[in-house]
């Protein structure tokens, strides 16, 4: 089972060369589940997949969608509803997953009315998020479960964007809900294939079950030391699952 995910950067709908070329990335990686953040109603990765997304605005543009080609079931997700979705997912062997995709506040980013300085939005938004990683998988025992999207903070081996409090707050959260980040430290794809220039903020978590059955390091694309802002401002990543 392979799960990526990337931040499209609003793409309008789903056609245009932009969305063209993001396609042809979409169709290499091929992932079995998505995790698309500041995406669109109409972007799919393809006619197999079933997705589920947060709230659309009137635009079609959505914080974050889910999507697969495996069977996949909605489940809601209470704290933040606006920016993040959850789904169950069967895999074709080993217990079903659940899968939450979120977007967590950016430096400069309000949430709820709560002011982004001093990382008081990021750690908001996030406790928000954290008590529903802990509730999901309190009613879902039987699964095994992925955190992915665009978390916006590093978790890499020096400071690249975010704060050294929202990183705190972040890595206990994970700690918290028994979630280890598979994008994180020496694993973190974006540093190696810039060679420390560049880290991921979009990361891929799971439960401790589910990461030991990781396949190789996690991977990012495109190739190069930093994003092509032709495709998005963003690298996407994906991991494999044995």
């Amino acid at each position: 089972m392979r799960v990526a995910t990337w931040n499209l950067e609003k793409p309008p709908g789903n056609k245009g060369a932009r969305q063209d070329r993001q396609r042809e990335w979409i169709e290499k990686t091929r992932a079995d589940v998505w995790v698309f953040t500041e995406s669109h109603v109409t972007v799919s990765p393809g006619p197999d997949f079933t997705g589920v997304c947060s709230p659309h605005e009137e635009s079609g543009q959505v914080w974050t969608a889910i999507w697969s080609r495996l069977p996949i079931e909605p489940l809601v997700a209470t704290g933040d509803p606006t920016r993040t979705a959850c789904a169950r997912v069967t895999p074709p062997r080993g217990p079903p997953v659940v899968v939450f995709g979120s977007v967590l506040p950016w430096l400069g980013s309000r949430w709820e009315g709560k002011p982004s300085a001093g990382g008081v939005a990021f750690q908001a938004a996030l406790s928000a998020q954290r008590q529903d990683w802990a509730e999901l998988r309190r009613r879902h025992p039987d699964c095994e479960f992925i955190l992915a999207g665009d978390l916006n903070q590093d978790l890499s081996v020096k400071h690249f964007y975010g704060s050294h409090a929202n990183r705190a707050a972040l890595r206990a959260a994970l700690q918290a809900t028994g979630l280890q980040c598979l994008t994180a430290g020496q694993a973190d794809p974006a540093r190696v294939q810039t060679q420390g220039q560049w880290a991921a903020v979009d990361h891929i978590c799971a439960s401790e079950g589910l990461a030991a059955r990781v396949v190789g390091p996690a991977t990012c694309w495109p190739p190069g030391d930093r994003p092509d802002k032709a495709l998005s401002d963003h690298f996407g990543v994906v991991v494999e699952f044995g």
